[in-house]
């Protein structure tokens, strides 16, 4: 723990002051325009809690309880949610650590207080020097736990300075963001103040190596994702109530876009092979469900196509139906009751959705072939039979022919998915163990 703590915490920055002082008033000048907006937002009905005190590290002192704290920050609603299975191990395992909670968006602010209302949550400051000195007097932490990579040359060298232990965790790194930071790192040092790097994978790990940080210091501790995951539907829930499912030939087009649904529909409306099919539509923006559903029941006006909101009455779904949901929240659950799905956002030049909640569901899936944003998930899901790829509309739909009419060879891939996901869980307690190794969890009694 000596050497970890000599590697978090060092003397000042000789020949840097120059260099911060200039990085200082660039980002000052530049966070003018934010501060202004968010000065003027909280006029606006509905955002007055909105303030700019927060983000200049002026929010409200944590009152001790006698417990040392913990501080954990996750930039947006993504890191927040990742960091869900590390904290309840945490909260499990080591008690006598108060846990608070940091974001630095409204929308990250909004998930904490949905997954975490126990837990203190406050506002990321601003990396300005006072405002991340401010920020550390407020919540006193002990310890930091940065999700992903959240390198803020202000905040690391208060913390450096305070003798407050950083590490990276679940940490992810591009090419090419590793070669902007090995530039930046020759001015204002960074990856050198970070104590402890838990990385995804091999490849990531790989690249951190390549900074300049003690190479003991990294290690792969796997992927939070993936431990957060819901594996098992509630048999009791019912996601299309009031409507009423004949079987089981439910097949979920989730988190589309335009013209994804078009391009498929139009094409299984002509295919006799899935005529007993019933579709579920579940596009990524829910306020095209009004319009989606109009376009759909004015391509096939001889099939029944219904609004989700607008079902109030018990409906029998006849084979051929079509539900379009707009609502959110409820994807997962659906996927939980198909046959099969297709991730949106894969046959345009979007990048995909995520492919991880079919597969977590036991539902095997199709994909065009733009899944960039979930390379290497769909990658691991594929090389364990439970993901194909199609290259369009047209061969999509023949895993879909296939699948309806082999329910079985359906059930084996989607257990298939199920199982490669189920492979990669355990980054919580490799996470949770590196911390307490690592000296980054503050002592107990």
């Amino acid at each position: 723990m000596g050497e970890t703590e000599g590697r978090a915490v060092s003397g000042k920055d000789p020949g840097k002051a120059g260099a911060y002082f200039l990085y200082d008033a660039i980002l000052l000048v530049a966070a003018l325009p934010l501060l202004v907006w968010l000065q003027f937002r909280r006029l606006l009905p509905g955002h007055r809690s909105i303030t700019v005190l927060p983000r200049l590290g002026g929010g409200p002192s944590l009152s001790s309880d006698g417990r040392p704290i913990l501080l954990l920050h996750g930039v947006s609603v993504g890191e927040i949610r990742a960091m869900r299975s590390l904290v309840g191990l945490l909260q499990e395992e080591k008690p006598a650590i108060r846990l608070v909670i940091a974001s630095a968006t409204p929308t990250g602010m909004g998930e904490a207080a949905r997954l975490f209302p126990e837990l203190d949550r406050t506002y990321f400051p601003l990396d300005l020097g006072f405002a991340c000195r401010n920020f550390l007097d407020n919540v006193g932490p002990s310890g930091v736990v940065l999700m992903e990579l959240e390198i803020w040359p202000n905040f690391l060298r208060a913390c450096q300075r305070r003798g407050i232990p950083v590490a990276i965790v679940n940490g992810r790194i591009t090419e090419r963001s590793m070669r902007g930071y090995r530039r930046v790192q020759r001015i204002l040092p960074q990856f050198d103040r970070i104590a402890f790097y838990g990385a995804q994978n091999e490849r990531y790990a790989a690249r951190f190596r390549t900074l300049p940080v003690p190479v003991d210091g990294v290690e792969v501790t796997g992927n939070l994702k993936y431990d957060n995951l819901e594996m098992e539907s509630d048999p009791a829930s019912d996601p299309l109530s009031p409507l009423v499912l004949p079987g089981d030939k439910v097949f979920v087009l989730g988190s589309t876009h335009e013209p994804e649904e078009w391009a498929i529909l139009s094409r299984a409306f002509a295919d006799s092979r899935l005529d007993e099919a019933i579709w579920v539509v579940v596009p990524r923006h829910p306020r095209r469900g009004q319009a989606l559903a109009e376009e759909l029941a004015a391509l096939a006006p001889d099939r029944t196509v219904l609004l989700k909101s607008a079902c109030r009455q018990p409906v029998q779904l006849n084979p051929g139906s079509v539900v379009v949901v707009d609502s959110i929240g409820e994807l997962e659950t659906l996927y939980g009751i198909s046959r099969a799905a297709f991730v949106g956002g894969s046959l345009i030049d979007h990048g995909g959705q995520n492919v991880l909640e079919p597969a977590a569901r036991g539902v095997p899936q199709v994909v065009g072939p733009s899944v960039e944003n979930f390379a290497e998930e769909a990658d691991l899901l594929e090389t364990g039979g439970g993901l194909v790829r199609a290259e369009d509309a047209g061969d999509l739909l023949e895993s879909f022919a296939f699948w309806l009419e082999n329910p079985k060879e359906a059930r084996e891939a989607g257990n298939k998915a199920r199982n490669t996901l189920k492979s990669l869980r355990g980054a919580s307690r490799l996470t949770l163990n590196a911390l307490i190794r690592e000296g980054i969890l503050p002592p107990t009694p």
